[in-house]
């Protein structure tokens, strides 16, 4: 199956404890390892202020993670993140 470099960006509740988090972004990247994929790099952005209210919130903790997997463990975490409550937001792109 071929692999493909992917960005993901994340928006969590900023209200979440720092474990809460930390538990959070652990089983994505579990998620990421089980489809045989690999994070290459892990950015934390802090908390910051959106230009508008998210889910009555006005600020969000911002990750950016690169990922190397496949195009079918992508669309699994893709769905997961959905269903996820304390992600506000997910933004993924495939890197040329």
């Amino acid at each position: 199956m071929p692999m493909n470099d992917y960005e993901l960006t994340l928006i969590l509740d900023p209200d979440l404890t720092s474990e809460k988090q930390k538990n959070l972004l652990e089983k994505f990247k579990k998620l990421i390892e089980d489809g045989k994929g690999k994070l290459n790099n892990e950015e934390d952005w802090g908390k910051k202020e959106f230009a508008y209210p998210i889910n009555k919130k006005k600020m969000g903790a911002y990750f950016l993670w690169e990922v190397k997997t496949s195009a079918v463990n992508i669309q699994q975490i893709d769905k997961k993140l959905k269903a996820e409550e304390d992600i506000m937001r997910h933004l993924i792109i495939k890197k040329e």
